[in-house]
């Protein structure tokens, strides 16, 4: 008898006021990709930190290859060949990428780290993954993908049964997915199985054997992934039908009075980069990773150098102001949100009013802030965005990440700006949080702020824009309609000579 390489038998969990998970069952079969689906605050990612033994469950049993575990430790299920990748990074910041990659399995030699050795291995690790890193570089240098990356090839470079990856492909281009997917099937067809989380449907009916769909901390659903189609799956999810359809449109910009002007800007990364957004209007520029999509938002805020050309914003009165630092950007009311919004954005320990005050405190609109006052302008802000919790004092790292996200719009609205810069805006997000941030946007373009949209993600672009700019390697290579800007009309425009 065939013996599964997982099996959670009725796990419970509960969190102070929260009911996390309510008698989950999952089973991993050997050799086998099995996904799991759910919107934010599902209860995912609290079961897999149950399965990896990150946290403990109330009630229920784990069984591993047969084992039966009573007492869960992250090493306990290490021993058993259990790895995962968290969306939480799990790094050394100042240690180099073999270090990173080999992490306390570094090779030794008469007592010491053999490192010849340790850069051999971490070298090859890199190498089936089809990665090019500097093995000797400090990770803190690497960027959102390359850590993604680097994760991945230490959980494979270990002897695993099983590995889970919660939001593999988060941090990940398209162009990148093909060598993690080749990954996946080199470990599935060695008899390696693969608990896999992801928000994107497209990859779960590439990737998965089977699937595991929860909503509310339940299973809804489970079964063979061709019982299934993206819009049943997203059903189960949400529990009522997903609306994919474009943000509508209530008005446009008037392109004769651009709000952000960027004019003939090079950089080591940009060359002769010159785009324009209008108040009212939501422009996306998009790109493969390397295109220099991320490099263009951070530079239009402020917060990049560059080496010629010029960042402008209007004013009210059409009056330019020239950028050239993020403090020149934040006095002009240029509002920037990082794709890596725990790390860069947010300050997860802290509530939900600290966090959206930080806008005006950026600013220097209120620089007075009472905790009473704090209060009152969170309570005044959050239903303005949209957020969803019980209250102002919730710590924001307990919120989902769609709501993590209206945060930081909201701290923006906060001060009024004028120009919005996204970098990635829905990285990490359900399907259904994914399309209220897209309203939300449309609703603050209407309002006549100018938004500028920096995404690899195709299909989202053409979700919202009114208008999206196609780079690659640092060059624009083409413009086209949001209301025509398909996916494969993109990927036609970026491929193209």
């Amino acid at each position: 008898m065939t013996v599964n390489t997982l099996e959670l038998k009725e796990i419970s969990k509960s969190f102070p006021g929260v009911q996390a998970l309510s008698n989950v069952s999952l089973i991993v079969r050997p050799g086998t990709v099995h996904a799991i689906c759910g919107e934010n605050g599902a209860g995912k990612s609290t079961l897999i930190k149950i399965a990896t033994g990150a946290q403990s469950a109330d009630s229920g049993l784990i069984q591993i290859c047969g084992d039966r575990i009573d007492h869960a430790s992250r090493r306990t299920v290490q021993n058993l060949g259990v790895r995962a990748i968290f969306q939480e990074r799990q790094i050394a910041p100042d240690l180099s990428v073999t270090e990173n990659v080999l992490l306390d399995r570094l090779p030794k030699r008469f007592g010491r780290v053999d490192w010849k050795n340790a850069k051999i291995q971490a070298k090859q690790r890199m190498d089936a993954l089809e990665i090019i890193l500097d093995i000797d570089t400090p990770v803190r240098n690497l960027s959102v993908a390359q850590l993604q990356m680097m994760e991945i090839a230490r959980a494979v470079s270990l002897d695993a049964r099983l590995i889970v990856m919660d939001e593999p492909t988060a941090s990940l281009s398209r162009h990148e997915l093909e060598p993690l997917f080749r990954v996946i099937n080199k470990l599935r067809d060695g008899g390696v199985s693969v608990l896999f989380i992801s928000h994107h449907l497209d990859e779960v009916f590439e990737i998965a054997d089977e699937v595991t769909v929860m909503r509310d901390g339940v299973v809804v659903s489970h079964g063979e992934i061709s019982e299934f189609t993206p819009a049943s799956i997203a059903e189960l999810m949400f529990g009522r039908k997903v609306s994919s359809s474009q943000a509508d449109r209530t008005s446009q910009g008037d392109l004769s009075q651009p709000r952000l002007v960027i004019d003939k800007v090079c950089s080591n990364r940009l060359n002769d980069v010159s785009l324009s957004v209008s108040a009212g209007e939501i422009v996306s520029v998009t790109g493969g990773i390397g295109a220099g999509v991320s490099e263009l938002a951070r530079m239009a805020a402020g917060g990049m150098l560059k080496s010629s050309g010029e960042i402008l914003v209007y004013d009210d009165s059409h009056e330019s102001h020239a950028i050239s630092s993020r403090r020149q950007a934040l006095n002009m009311g240029v509002a920037y949100l990082p794709a890596d919004r725990k790390r860069k954005g947010l300050l997860l320990e802290r509530t939900l009013s600290d966090n959206i005050v930080l806008g005006q405190q950026a600013a220097g609109s209120n620089p007075i802030l009472t905790p009473r006052k704090v209060t009152e302008s969170a309570r005044a802000i959050a239903p303005s965005a949209n957020i969803k919790a019980a209250n102002v004092d919730v710590v924001v790292g307990t919120l989902s990440g769609g709501n993590q996200q209206k945060v930081m719009i909201g701290r923006w609205m906060g001060v009024s700006a004028r120009v919005m810069i996204f970098d990635e805006p829905t990285a990490g997000i359900d399907i259904a949080s994914k399309f209220e941030i897209y309203s939300e946007l449309r609703r603050l373009a209407d309002s006549g702020v100018a938004i500028l949209i920096c995404s690899t993600d195709f299909q989202e672009v053409g979700q919202v824009s009114d208008r999206v700019i196609v780079m690659r390697s640092g060059n624009i290579v083409g413009e086209i309609e949001g209301s025509k800007a398909t996916e494969g009309r993109l990927l036609e425009m970026e491929m193209s000579k």
